[in-house]
């Protein structure tokens, strides 16, 4: 502390002014006057004259040579002079007690050491009264006063110095901010020299008896403070240990666990994920602390990134994770490290595979660590292959399913780490995928079980899959008493989460299930989203060539959901309905010859041609023609499409069931515009162009592709039967359209 004048009251200098100036054979015969007169001064001294004499004390105290009298009157006198008026002095005790050792060899020099006893005595006690005083007044600074002077605790009361005693009863209270003064408390942990145990013992005896709903708030703010800070690392396992209710608190862990998924991200402090990751690990049943860690990871793991942050999590969380215990953990560990093995090769890390053979060492114990080896490898390959162009087609993601299930399946222990594997760290375009694995290896009674358990899982993709295969196991054909064709595809469909939970029934067209309608709603607005999304990236290319992709990615849709449906439905049981679509050219162009010309002036002409057959009975089909034209881009996206009125009038001259069909890149939404050409031909003579339409207005008035097929085209809204429209979409008919794409829908009886 430095004080800014250090001058005594006037009514106390004259007394100073005696204290100063007494010979050292005068001190001790003096002291008893002084105490008098101090004592009668301390009686009628205002407040500012108090607060003038203990920044006047203490600066003589603090630094400077002092006499023996002087010395003997601040200390023995310290609980008159030393108010804790002010901001209590950095390292008090360790200065108050320095001056006393000076005090005690300045006694001894002048041959009174029999003096020596009973006056230490009395300086201890005035300076334990200085030191309690100002802890009373600032329990917060206990670290502060007393930083530098050893100490021990006898169960009651810390000593300092020996001497200098602390009741902690006196120290606590019962006031509310016990858990400020526990927290100092602790921080002497470090330099206590004895009865270390017994203040751990006292602080968690203490910390047990505070509410524990009173305090949990303040406490979960302290302790993501100290996470906060790099050297709150070491304060850590006192801070739980202290307050062990913490380690059963689900909300920290959740709070751990998305702050470190947010600094793996964004790539925070190494320190703080190393904090984060410590705090994890410590948390108890039934708080998954290492399922915690274990979710950062898969959360925010990407091959772009820097993954060496993620090596530091994966690292602690080996280090607490026990294998045997745990199979399901140690494949997703394997996965992750596969992951990173994979993105060091590429990054050139000269560890890389010595990395990898140490996690496969960890699990090595384990009957079944060859299993898991395969299963981790195999679905770091292939999931990144799903989320790309490279997708595989149907029938190999089946057959691999069924590997998987072959591989798994019989195994108890096997089942359940390659469920919770699936559904936790699948990723979402690989969903149902997981889903129909995970569905394959529920087998019995015990695995049913753990699917519910996992309704509880720290991850939220795990818990919204359990719900939807839960309702699938309890809504679907295994329910039944015996199984029986499904008179609609509600229950069968039901684990790709297109309804969840609840039976919604009824749809929107002929149908009748809203399941399905939703299932084709969903697959073709993916491959719609996925197309317009690529758009900047291919719009260099011709129509056909865009067509082509687009119808292509439909067909592969259309592969998955009979593939599905096919695995879902007991053995023997006819599917309810049956989709297909292909796709043929009215010319395959060959490779070197030139195009031929065509008597369109541009665009690309396609005939859905569409045939329903209900209970073998109902049949029809028809018709629709669609010209599909692309928006250009000239340094920046056209304002218009170009689309000829003779164009749109020779569909209109064909059949009334004709659309347009624009190729566009995201707007508002990633999609593809569908308007019918009735429609465009009224915009065109509405801002009276004849070879352009307006890309604002088209996107007004336009539904999307995903929309327009399922709810106008198989909800059977528009189309044409009449035989002159149907014969231009059979084989060799003349100026037959570029493109004819079938959709064949069967459905069956109940």
């Amino acid at each position: 502390m430095q004080p800014v004048d250090d001058r005594w009251p006037e009514s106390i200098q004259a007394l100073y002014a005696q204290v100063t100036g007494a010979t050292p054979d005068a001190v001790l015969s003096s002291r008893p006057q002084w105490s008098e007169q101090l004592a009668e001064w301390v009686r009628s001294a205002t407040l500012d004259e108090r607060e003038m004499a203990q920044t006047a004390a203490w600066s003589r105290l603090d630094s400077g040579e002092r006499s023996p009298g002087e010395l003997l009157f601040l200390l023995a006198h310290g609980g008159e002079l030393l108010w804790p008026y002010t901001a209590p002095p950095r390292e008090l005790l360790h200065r108050l007690i320095s001056r006393r050792e000076q005090l005690v060899l300045a006694l001894n020099a002048q041959g009174q050491a029999e003096a020596v006893g009973p006056l230490m005595e009395q300086v201890g006690a005035e300076v334990s009264k200085v030191l309690t005083r100002y802890l009373k007044r600032h329990p917060e600074a206990l670290t502060e006063l007393v930083s530098g002077v050893r100490c021990t605790f006898d169960g009651r009361v810390l000593r300092f110095h020996d001497t200098v005693e602390l009741d902690l009863k006196f120290l606590l209270g019962s006031e509310k901010r016990v858990i400020g003064r526990l927290d100092q408390l602790r921080a002497l942990l470090p330099h206590l020299r004895e009865g270390r145990d017994k203040l751990v013992a006292f602080i968690r005896e203490r910390a047990a008896r505070i509410p524990w709903r009173e305090c949990r708030d303040v406490l979960e703010e302290k302790l993501f403070q100290m996470v906060a800070l790099p050297e709150g690392r070491s304060e850590l396992r006192g801070f739980l240990g202290s307050y062990a209710s913490g380690k059963g608190e689900a909300r920290w862990c959740t709070r751990a666990s998305l702050l470190l998924t947010r600094n793996l991200e964004e790539g925070g402090a190494l320190a703080v994920i190393e904090n984060l990751s410590e705090l994890l690990v410590y948390f108890e049943a039934p708080v998954e602390g290492l399922r915690g860690a274990l979710q950062a990871l898969v959360a925010s793991i990407h091959e772009d990134k820097e993954l060496e942050r993620h090596r530091v999590v994966a690292d602690k969380c080996w280090e607490h994770l026990k294998p045997k215990a745990e199979p399901g953990l140690a494949l997703v560990l394997l996965w992750l490290e596969e992951r990173i093995f994979r993105v060091g090769l590429r990054q050139g890390s000269e560890d890389a595979f010595e990395r990898r053979n140490q996690a496969r060492e960890r699990v090595r114990e384990l009957p079944v660590a060859e299993a898991l080896y395969w299963l981790a490898e195999e679905c770091a390959d292939l999931w990144p292959r799903v989320e790309s162009e490279r997708r595989p087609g149907a029938d190999e993601l089946a057959a691999w399913r069924q590997e998987v299930t072959r591989r798994f399946a019989k195994k108890p222990v096997l089942r359940k780490a390659a469920i919770e594997f699936f559904l936790w760290c699948a990723p979402d375009a690989a969903a149902s995928e997981a889903e129909l694995v995970t569905l394959s290896l529920v087998k019995t009674g015990t695995d049913r079980r753990q699917l519910r358990r996992l309704g509880e899982h720290p991850s939220t993709r795990v818990r919204f899959r359990v719900r939807a295969i839960n309702a699938w196991l309890t809504h679907g054909a295994e329910s039944a008493p015996e199984p029986a064709t499904p008179a609609t595809l509600t229950g069968a469909l039901r684990h790709l989460r297109a309804a969840g939970a609840m039976t919604l029934g009824g749809g929107r067209t002929w149908l009748k299930d809203r399941d399905l309608e939703e299932l084709l709603l969903g697959a073709f607005s993916r491959v719609e989203r996925d197309f317009s999304a690529r758009y900047p990236e291919h719009f260099r290319e011709d129509e056909a060539r865009l067509v082509t992709r687009l119808l292509e990615d439909l067909r592969h849709e259309f592969e998955s959901i009979r593939s599905d449906l096919s695995i879902l439905l007991s053995q023997g049981q006819p599917v309810p309905l049956e989709l297909d679509l292909q796709y043929r050219r009215a010319r395959e162009p060959v490779e070197g010859e030139p195009a031929p010309e065509s008597a369109r002036p541009a665009g690309v002409e396609l005939a859905f041609v569409l045939k329903v057959e209900v209970d073998s009975f109902l049949t029809t089909k028809r018709a629709v023609l669609v010209l599909a034209r692309k928006l250009e881009h000239r340094g920046e996206w056209a304002p218009n499409l170009r689309l000829g009125r003779e164009q749109v009038d020779g569909l209109l001259g064909q059949t009334e069931a004709s659309f347009c069909l624009f190729l566009v890149p995201p707007s508002l939404r990633a999609e593809c515009w569908m308007v019918p050409a009735r429609l465009v031909r009224g915009l065109m003579d509405a801002q009276g162009s004849l070879s352009t339409v307006s890309r604002e207005g088209a996107q007004r008035v336009a539904r999307s592709l995903a929309q327009w097929m399922t709810y106008d085209l198989l909800g059977l809204w528009t189309g044409d039967d009449r035989p002159a429209v149907l014969a231009r979409t059979e084989p060799g008919a003349e100026r037959a359209p570029d493109f004819i794409v079938e959709i064949s829908v069967r459905k069956r009886g109940q």
